[in-house]
């Protein structure tokens, strides 16, 4: 499986009030149908944005490579810690042998496809990262490394990030979770938000590179592996752009790679084709059915279910940073070398379009809140933010970017609207498009970051004025070597008195 061009290649910091209007149509609640194929040609072709300053599309796995690939459908379960384990638990697994996650051919009706697709969402792991190694092993099964390497667990004593999979000689291992991984809070108490922004706990021990290396696959086979050096800039290098920031990394030490992955803060991952320069958020997926475009700097359609399943596609199996006559992995590198069923990729998409919800809001609506509101409407963050998804589901240009022409006709662009947010992730990336796309403000009671980088940590920073000084400190990420910078951004509220600020704020924790 070509994970490796999801990842970091050498090291590991471990997707909104209309959908377009080529939206799929939507699925009738008691009709039965079997998952459509997903990784095709057609649905392809005008699926992803133009990067900007190469004015060309990715490109992608052909549909044919993809279908070539065995399917792997294998069933996880939950790892716990010692002191709540059932007793006679991985005997119980190791009787059980290997099971599939779902079934494979099935038809089923709007909710028989979102119970699947729950399933995928909790269950799917990283099979490059099954491992069998006593060192990962006795981890998860020793209280005192669980101790001095904290891991997240749940209320009922899950270690949230591992799962148990039984694989088809009956051996017992264990891998590392995927989608929800990253795309699942769990709270102080324990409880588990599934789909909102991830807070996972890194780095992993030491000891997990006994589980990670299996992203890594050399040039050819039987040759040694990718320096740090040469992997990171296959990461992330840009070298249609002059000057590109990137460079630099082809000549860094192991230890200066090393130190650039930690460099992210907890919930933000400098993403392949992004940059440990120009950091990534980890969003909530929940409300993503209001967004017409996915990621932040909208580099995909979103038309409904089929597109979610495309994009982890993408994410988990198929983006090598092909752009143009730019290659940056082998054809050997790129092989895929297992992939998920159509099954499971359709099931995945609906849970996340129609299953993930807002869990209940602690902040109810009081008398603050409507003045808030108020102050919300009359500031006119409205216009782009606008009930009930709380966004219009459009991009905004970034500075120094102008649209090419007929670019208007074909994406859902603000017009005349510049609102002087950072622009390095969309110009200066392999994912920029020139343009960031109006959040939802839904559920950013229970966000750990805000803005695209994740450098504001609470919604109270993001309206002090002072974030806008060369001298500030951010309490998110700040950059590799980084202590204080400014974080450019709308000013839509700042100026306002701080008793309609303190009522700005705290409707905006009710949505």
């Amino acid at each position: 499986m070509n994970t490796l061009a999801s990842r970091w290649l050498c090291v590991i910091a471990m997707v909104v009030p209309l959908i377009g209007q080529n939206r799929s149509p939507d699925l009738k609640q008691e009709e039965l149908t079997t998952a459509p194929r997903i990784w095709t040609e057609e649905k392809l072709r005008d699926w992803a944005n133009p990067v900007a300053g190469i004015n060309l599309p990715p490109k992608h796995l052909s549909e044919a490579k993809f279908y070539a690939a065995p399917i792997d459908n294998l069933r996880t379960y939950p790892v716990y810690h010692p002191d709540y384990e059932p007793p006679g638990y991985l005997e119980s697994l190791r009787k059980r042998g290997a099971e599939p996650m779902i079934e494979l051919g099935r038809a089923r009706n709007r909710q028989g496809w979102i119970e699947a697709g729950r399933r995928v969402f909790d269950e799917l792991d990283a099979p490059q990262t099954r491992t069998s190694d006593f060192r990962m092993v006795d981890y998860v099964r020793s209280r005192e490394a669980l101790k001095k390497h904290p891991t997240r667990m749940t209320k009922d004593g899950q270690l949230f990030d591992f799962r148990w999979v039984v694989d088809k000689s009956g051996e017992i291992k264990l891998a590392i979770r995927e989608c929800s991984g990253c795309h699942t809070r769990i709270m102080p108490d324990g409880s588990v938000i599934s789909g909102a922004q991830g807070n996972l706990l890194v780095p992993f021990p030491p000891s997990a590179n006994a589980m990670l290396s299996g992203f890594l696959v050399p040039k050819e086979p039987g040759e040694e592996l990718d320096s740090p050096a040469d992997g990171a800039y296959a990461a992330f290098g840009v070298p249609w752009i002059k000057g590109d920031i990137h460079e630099r990394l082809k000549s860094m030490s192991p230890q200066e790679v090393q130190a650039l992955a930690d460099s992210d803060a907890p919930s933000t991952f400098a993403r392949f084709n992004g940059s440990p320069y120009f950091t990534t958020k980890m969003p909530s997926l929940i409300g993503v059915r209001f967004s017409r475009y996915l990621d932040h700097t909208g580099t995909h359609r979103n038309r409904g279910p089929e597109d979610i399943a495309r994009y982890a596609v993408l994410v988990l199996l198929a983006d090598d940073g092909s752009i143009g006559d730019y290659t940056f992995l082998t054809e050997y590198q790129r092989t895929l070398r297992v992939r998920l069923s159509d099954d499971a990729l359709y099931a995945l998409g609906m849970f996340i379009t129609y299953g993930l919800q807002e869990p209940d809001n602690p902040n109810k609506p009081d008398e603050r809140s409507k003045r808030g509101e108020a102050a919300f409407t009359r500031t006119g963050c409205i216009a782009c933010h606008t009930p009930p998804s709380y966004t219009n589901g459009m991009l905004i240009p970034v500075d120094g970017y102008i649209p090419p022409e007929g670019a208007a006709t074909q994406l859902q662009i603000l017009r005349g609207i510049r609102i002087g947010t950072d622009p390095g992730l969309a110009l200066r990336t392999r994912k920029g498009t020139g343009y960031y796309k109006v959040p939802s403000l839904r559920g950013v009671w229970h966000r750990q970051l805000l803005e695209h980088s994740g450098s504001i940590g609470s919604l109270e920073e993001w309206f002090d004025r002072k974030r806008l000084r060369d001298d500030y400190v951010p309490t998110g990420w700040k950059g590799p070597g980084v202590t204080h910078r400014a974080v450019p951004g709308h000013e839509f509220g700042l100026d306002l008195s701080p008793e309609d600020k303190a009522a700005l704020i705290a409707f905006l924790r009710t949505l």
